[in-house]
This record gives structure tokens, C-alpha cells and sequence, in this order.
């Protein structure tokens, strides 16, 4: 079996039963085979080239949206949106609302209010459901609770669903008949810990998955990351640091994502995401993607060609849609940017012009947003 250059607990579990390693593609990637899973690892020190991407080669259905400037509408622009056909709901800071606008910016409701009574909540959010087909919104926080607060699309309390223990950063996905999955951090010493539980709508119980002894966290330094661009519950722990598949059905995960950095004293702080055709990984030299298509691995720089063909984050990407949120002054800034280099189109240069003439650097915020592509 070909030697892979970093340890990480994991592969320890993996060599300890049968499985394979093989080579594929542009040689960046090698592919370790286990009980009909495919474990896909990123070789950094081989991937060399850039590649320039189009934002329309990975989305479609690309708007503009200007959120209303009324008091209770504005809010920080450095947020993660959750956005659905027909929603936009921003996480607050502690002490603020949830807040659920349409796709024209217009403040629909604030969901729920701050507060320890019932159906409210003190802590920040860390993780949200808005479920259209269910016309449902589903909170959770950042610890300390045990419950996944329900609302209507009114802003309105319905329900909560309790879990058996506290959750640590939890992570939930909700499927379309309501029955609800949460992945969080499980600590070592708590003895009755589980990484993943569901529950069906009405709170009863369905099953929970106990975390393999690789998983168990110290403490609160570590991070659960879920981004839900794909139909499969992908997340990652950094304390393992290989992103996963939970498989809801048979109640087990599954190893699919992991980088290899090389001969180094400490691995780069970096993050990992997942789209429909790519595995992502951002870390100080940039944004590497892995197409898992080709096999191949590049460095990529994204290109809004939606919008002037002005620069885009490769790694904006959440719950299945591409976003990038400004504040007004900072959008100018950046179409000020475009207008001054040269390869500025007369189409793009006409565009730009038109939207910057119709910003107020005393408006609320400007999200621009484009929906995944399935493949």
C-alpha cells in the first residue's frame, strides 16, 4: 500500500481492516477503497496550477438583492445567510433576532425573540432550517441547550425538539415529512455522548450513532463544520480533520474528504467544503478544488461573471447556494476596483456604472446570490 505522509487518527482505524489505495487522474489524489467507500486525499505539495472559473459555470438563477432600510431590517454584513427559493433568513449577534426576508430584501418577520422563556433563545445561532415545503424555520444555538427551537414562517413559536443531552455546535438537517438529524461535537467525558441523533417530527425519538473514540473532542477549541450543499449530511470535525458523510439510513458516516499538507510542523489553519462536484479546502495560500469528476486538484480563482466579472470567493457556499454580502461602501469600493483595470469590457464597464450610480453608502446591506447547480 503507498505510504500517505501525515497521521491522522482515522487511518489508524482504516489500516486496521481490509482496504486498498490507488492513484488517479492528474496525480494530486490518491484513493483509499474500504468496505465500498472511497476516501479521496488531496496531495498539496503536488498541485501546481491555477484555474479561472466562471460563477456561471457552478450556479444559475443569479440575482441582486438590496435589503430594506428599515430599523429592525438592518444588520452586520459579515453573516452567513441561509437562503431557500423563496427566503433569506441572517443569524444576529446575541441579543438580536433571527430575521427571514424574501428575495427582494423585504423584511418578512422576525423569528422568535431573545430571552430565556419559551421558544426563546439567549444564545447565538448556530445553525438553521428554513423548510419551505413545511413552512418551518428550525434553530438551533451554539451550546448550553438541548433543544432545536420550530417556528413558522411567521416568526411564530410552534414547537421544540429536546434532545437526550446538551448539544455542543450542533449541526441539523430536516427532511421534507419533518424528521430532523443532529450532528454535534461529543466530548469525551460525557458517558452518554452521541455524534448524530435524529428525531422525528413530533420529537420522538428514532436512533443516535455513538462517536468512535478518534471523534471525541476535549473541549470547545475544536469546530463542527456543515455547510449542506450536497443531499448527503456532510461535515467535518477539526479535531479529525476529514470531512464526512453521515449516512441517515444505515446510521453510520463515512470518510470522503481529507489533505495531505505535507512535511510540516503544524498543519495550516484551512477549511474544508463541499459542492455537488467538487471538495474544497481554503488555507492561507489560497483555494484549492478538487473535482471529483476528473480527478484532478487546482487552485482556483472564481470570477463573477454575473455580475462585471469581478472577483468572487471560491468557498461561498451554503445550504446549496453561492452568496456575497456587502455593505454599500464596500461594493463601491469594489466596482471602483473593476472600472480601473484594463481588461474592463465595454458591457461590463456599462453594467458597473448603472449599478454603482444606484448604491446609498447609507443603505442596508447587498447580498449577491446565485443557486447551485445539481451537476
Amino acid at each position: 500500500m503507498k505510504r500517505i505522509n501525515f497521521v491522522v487518527a482515522l487511518f489508524a482505524v482504516l489500516l486496521s481492516i481490509s482496504c486498498s489505495t490507488t492513484s488517479k487522474g492528474d496525480g494530486t489524489l490518491t484513493f483509499v477503497e474500504t468496505d465500498g467507500n472511497e476516501l479521496t486525499v488531496c496531495h498539496l505539495n503536488q498541485v501546481k496550477d491555477t484555474l479561472v472559473m466562471n460563477l456561471s459555470d457552478l450556479v444559475e438563477d443569479f440575482k441582486v438583492v438590496r435589503f430594506e432600510n428599515e430599523d429592525n431590517a438592518l444588520f452586520n454584513y459579515s453573516v452567513l445567510p441561509a437562503i431557500t427559493d423563496n427566503y433569506i433568513g441572517i443569524r444576529q449577534s446575541r441579543g438580536r433576532p433571527y430575521l427571514l426576508f424574501d428575495h427582494n430584501g423585504k423584511l418578512k418577520c422576525e423569528v422568535g425573540s431573545v430571552g430565556n422563556g419559551p421558544g426563546e433563545y439567549n444564545q447565538v445561532i448556530y445553525d438553521e432550517v428554513i423548510n419551505e415545503k413545511r413552512d418551518e424555520i428550525y434553530l438551533s444555538s451554539f451550546a448550553s441547550s438541548s433543544k432545536i427551537l420550530v417556528y413558522d414562517t411567521n416568526g411564530k413559536f410552534v414547537r421544540e425538539i429536546v434532545a437526550k443531552n446538551r448539544l455542543n455546535k450542533p449541526k441539523i438537517e430536516v427532511d421534507d415529512n419533518g424528521d430532523i438529524t443532529i450532528i454535534h461535537m461529543p466530548f469525551r467525558n460525557n458517558t452518554e455522548n452521541f455524534l448524530a441523533i435524529q428525531y422525528s417530527s413530533d420529537g420522538s425519538f428514532k436512533q443516535e450513532l455513538k462517536p468512535a473514540p478518534y471523534l471525541l473532542v476535549e473541549n470547545f477549541n475544536s469546530e463542527m463544520f456543515a455547510y449542506h450543499n450536497v443531499s448527503e449530511f456532510s461535515f467535518w470535525l477539526t479535531s479529525c480533520d476529514t470531512l464526512f458523510h453521515y449516512d441517515k439510513n444505515a446510521n453510520k458516516i463515512h470518510p470522503k474528504f481529507t489533505v495531505d499538507f505535507g512535511d510540516v510542523s503544524e498543519r495550516p489553519f484551512h477549511v474544508y467544503n463541499e459542492i455537488p462536484n467538487y471538495y474544497l479546502v481554503s488555507f492561507g495560500k489560497g483555494l484549492v478544488a478538487v473535482n471529483k469528476k476528473t480527478h484532478t486538484s487546482n487552485y482556483v480563482r472564481l470570477v463573477n461573471d454575473f455580475f462585471g466579472h469581478t472577483s468572487a470567493s471560491m468557498f461561498n457556499f451554503h445550504k446549496g447556494w453561492f452568496f456575497h454580502m456587502f455593505e454599500p461602501g464596500n461594493l463601491i469600493t469594489r466596482i471602483e476596483r473593476r472600472l480601473a483595470e484594463g481588461n474592463c469590457s465595454a458591457e461590463d464597464r456599462k453594467q458597473l456604472e448603472e449599478i454603482l450610480g444606484s448604491i446609498d453608502e447609507d443603505d442596508n446591506n447587498i447580498l449577491l446570490m446565485g443557486k447551485l447547480k445539481s451537476n
